[in-house]
């Protein structure tokens, strides 16, 4: 188990089934940690740009172009850390999405899968919760 996995148990009570590896990069080693630990890698197939500095206005562009395409499937990067990715761009993502008929759903239900390994009652806060 990994320290973000062990933090999650104890705050969260869960064991995620999916990981998404920082900046999307991954190799062999953590595919074989992942596997490991019995969670999925997941990557996006479409990077908001909001981590790169793309205005709201560029963004909403790029979600309106992906929109009109129709891809099959979707799964968009996000940063909840940015106020306007939350504020203005993910409304504005949504409701084009909507417009074009697809169904939002999660990665789990996407896949048909359960979202966490397991589920159980969170820890209480001791000593060993440190960062």
């Amino acid at each position: 188990m990994t320290l973000l996995d062990d933090a999650l148990i104890k705050i969260l009570g869960v064991k995620p089934a999916f990981v998404r590896p920082p900046f999307g990069e991954f190799n062999e080693d953590a595919r074989d940690v992942a596997a490991y630990n019995g969670e999925s890698i997941v990557i996006w197939d479409f990077d908001s740009g909001d981590s790169q500095g793309n205005s709201a206005q560029e963004m909403q562009t790029d979600y309106q172009n992906l929109a009109a395409q129709k891809p099959s499937t979707i799964l968009t990067l996000n940063h909840e850390t940015y106020e306007s990715t939350v504020s203005t761009v993910l409304p504005f993502a949504l409701s084009a999405f909507q417009a074009q008929g697809y169904n939002m759903v999660t990665v789990a239900e996407c896949l048909g899968a359960n979202p966490y390994q397991s589920v159980t009652t969170p820890g209480t806060r001791d000593a060993t919760w440190t960062c």
